[in-house]
């Protein structure tokens, strides 16, 4: 199960397949129990409690991205390198000390949290989330254990152990949030307090994933009988700075990027203040606006994410065997993919904003605010696709400062851009500003790659089929939704058109030629899917 000598003697691309296939059920199941939880929020605690609910996490999920966006990395660089060496001795070694590092830093992290938990609540301009973040900080010391572990993992190209943990925090949270959600409710306490006993399914759901690697990793390492030899030839000091070299750069990067929420976080409630709105009416647009429309146009990227993921050990690896063949392969299979799953999805949530809503079970008048919000958000997700992958590119190949030049210039439009379009034309300005922000920093990022990095394909190539085939199927989805809403309900209608849309995008890249013969026989069941194809004529 844990044998690494079989898995050395499969492709690169394989590997890759098999990771992102991996990763990518996982994110989805994830996703979609974290979908359940925003709606359950949106009709158990309501706008308001979801404002508070939401305050409070973004502040934690900036300490989280802190915490862990750059040690999973950094550990799985670096452990990686060390396996295709032949050095596992000095795998665990590296292990063993980033556990210590970072688990102190997640008690200081967590303390501090609670500490200033009055301060961060007023600086929000909002006192009652206080309690909400006092709830959620104690994950904060979770999360940093169980990214030690996740990094060690990811190095030896499992990404079972990640997937798992990441259904079992996802499952906990939305069970324990909803019951504690329900109790509070039903024993008559205010928004803030049920938004609260909400957040504590998020601490419970970390603890019980860091429990489960903690156990994994036990077996892992009882079947493998990984010990310290030929580990000694470095110190525990010159590991930490050789992890640090890494990750802070990253740390840096991913936080800047998570700044732009937090930004929305503290910006949103008090500029919304000057274009006239009453508090009341502010909260309920940041809790429709957190709840759904960030949560929307967030999901298309569970498909993303995981093949920057499965990138960063696999080019590494290439990197320390001077496979730069291997790692051009790679590197372009990786922006195709992130092209071809990141377009239909923009295009389509911009156009099938207030169904998808509606599907989705939100509340109505929640929808009608936010549709027009995530019409124009929606967007985004085309450039946060390519700052995902290219972010891997310029991580895996050292060049893991400049995509903190990237982020730091898109917060800085979206800090000019929320400063004067929320002044200006109130609430839509919020999702504007995001995308200028991200539009930002992926033209910065493809700039640095193509510096730095080179041997990407042509940004034309990558992208015009893509949109041409995106173009097609919405337009024909357009018309089977316009058409079936007459016949049956809106609801059915919006799944209908959804699955239409589907099927004539799969079958367009593929008579286009978007995705090649050779690529699909990459994929799990390629075989048998080619010849499912070729019986159906789609392919020849």
């Amino acid at each position: 199960m844990f044998n690494t000598v079989d898995s050395k003697k499969r492709s690169s691309k394989n590997l890759f397949f098999s990771g992102v296939l991996i990763l990518t059920v996982a994110s989805i199941l994830v996703k979609a129990v974290g979908l359940i939880s925003k709606i359950a929020l949106n009709r158990v605690v309501g706008s308001v409690g979801a404002g508070y609910y939401s305050s409070a996490y973004e502040i934690y999920a900036f300490l989280y991205v802190i915490s862990t966006s750059g040690l999973p990395v950094a550990i799985s660089i670096m452990i990686a390198k060390s396996v295709a060496n032949g050095n596992s001795g000095r795998a665990n070694r590296i292990f063993n000390t980033a556990f210590k590092v970072f688990a102190t830093m997640g008690l200081v992290l967590t303390g501090l949290m609670i500490i200033f938990s009055p301060q961060l609540s007023k600086l929000m301009g909002a006192p009652e989330t206080e309690s909400c973040i006092k709830a959620v900080a104690p994950t904060l010391f979770f999360i940093c254990i169980s990214s030690c572990i996740r990094g060690y993992f990811q190095g030896y190209q499992l990404m079972g152990p990640t997937a798992v943990s990441q259904i079992i925090e996802a499952v906990f949270k939305v069970v324990i949030g909803i019951c504690g959600a329900l109790y509070a409710k039903n024993m008559g306490y205010a928004d803030h307090i049920v938004a609260a006993y909400t957040v504590m399914g998020v601490t419970v759901g970390v603890f019980l994933g860091t429990l489960y690697l903690t156990l994994r990793k036990y077996i892992f390492d009882k079947y493998n009988r990984i010990g310290d030899n030929g580990s000694l030839e470095i110190s525990s000091m010159g590991l930490i700075k050789e992890m640090l070299k890494i990750a802070v750069p990253i740390t840096l990067s991913s936080s800047v990027l998570s700044l732009t929420t937090i930004l929305d976080t503290f910006m949103i409630q008090n500029r919304l203040l000057s274009y006239g709105m009453d508090k009341t009416t502010i909260r309920i647009y940041y809790g429709d606006y957190t709840s759904l429309v960030i949560s929307m146009f967030n999901l298309p990227t569970i498909l993303i994410y995981p093949i920057a993921n499965a990138l960063v050990p696999l080019i590494s690896a290439s990197v320390a065997k001077n496979d730069e063949d291997g790692g051009i392969k790679i590197r372009k299979l990786g922006m195709r993919m992130t092209a071809i799953i990141s377009i239909p999805c923009a295009v389509g949530m911009a156009v099938f904003s207030a169904p998808i809503l509606n599907l989705l079970m939100f509340k109505d008048d929640s929808v009608e605010r936010a549709a027009p919000w995530l019409s124009v958000a929606a967007i985004s997700v085309i450039f946060l696709g390519v700052i995902a992958i290219t972010n891997a590119f310029l991580n895996s190949a050292g060049h893991q400062r400049l995509p903190i030049i990237s982020m730091l210039c898109g917060a800085t439009v979206k800090l000019a851009a929320n400063l004067i379009l929320l002044d200006k034309i109130g609430m839509i300005g919020a999702p504007i500003a995001t995308v200028l922000c991200y539009l930002t920093a992926s033209v910065m990022n493809i700039y640095f790659v193509i510096k730095k990095v080179g041997d990407i394909p042509n940004p034309f190539d990558v992208f015009f089929m893509p949109f041409v085939c995106a173009a097609i199927c919405v337009s024909s989805s357009l018309i089977a939704y316009t058409m079936l809403t007459k016949l049956i309900s809106v609801e059915l209608a919006t799944f209908a058109a959804i699955l239409i849309a589907a099927l004539v995008y799969a079958m367009t890249v593929i008579k286009s030629r978007t995705v090649s013969e050779e690529e699909i026989m990459l994929v799990p069941k390629g075989r048998a899917l080619i010849t499912a194809l070729k019986k159906l004529k789609i392919i020849k």
